[in-house]
C-alpha cells in the first residue's frame, strides 16, 4: 500500500509542475506563482548555491537549473501530498509484527 501511495504522490507531483509550466507558457500568470512556490523558493535561497559547486562547471547552466527545479518542485508537492494521503488511506495491513514479542525482549528477560 506504501509504494502505491508514493507512486500516487510522485505522478501527482509531476502532474502539479507541468501544469504550472504549461499555465506559464500559455501565458497565464496569476495561479502560477502558487502552483510552483516551493521550488522558486528553495531554488533561489539554497540550490542555487549549491548548484556553484558542482565540479566542472555543469552546474552553471540553464538545464542543470531547469532539471533541479522541476526535481524539487515535483519532491515538494509529493511530500505534502503523500502525507495527505497518509491520512485519509491509513496502512491497516495485519502483516505487520507485533509491537512485543519474546524474541526481541533481549536475554534474560522473562
Amino acid at each position: 500500500m506504501r509504494k502505491k501511495l508514493i507512486w500516487i504522490s510522485v505522478f501527482g507531483g509531476v502532474s502539479i509542475t507541468l501544469l504550472a509550466v504549461t499555465l506559464r507558457a500559455m501565458g497565464i500568470y496569476r495561479p502560477v506563482p502558487y502552483l510552483t512556490y516551493s521550488g522558486s523558493y528553495l531554488m533561489q535561497t539554497f540550490v542555487d548555491r549549491l548548484l556553484g559547486y558542482v565540479p566542472w562547471g555543469l552546474g552553471d547552466n540553464l538545464i542543470s537549473e531547469l532539471v533541479v527545479f522541476f526535481a524539487l518542485n515535483v519532491a515538494g508537492y509529493a511530500f505534502v501530498i503523500f502525507q495527505l494521503l497518509r491520512i485519509f488511506y491509513p496502512d491497516r495491513s495485519n502483516d505487520l509484527p507485533p509491537l512485543t514479542s519474546k524474541s526481541n525482549l533481549g536475554p534474560g528477560s522473562d
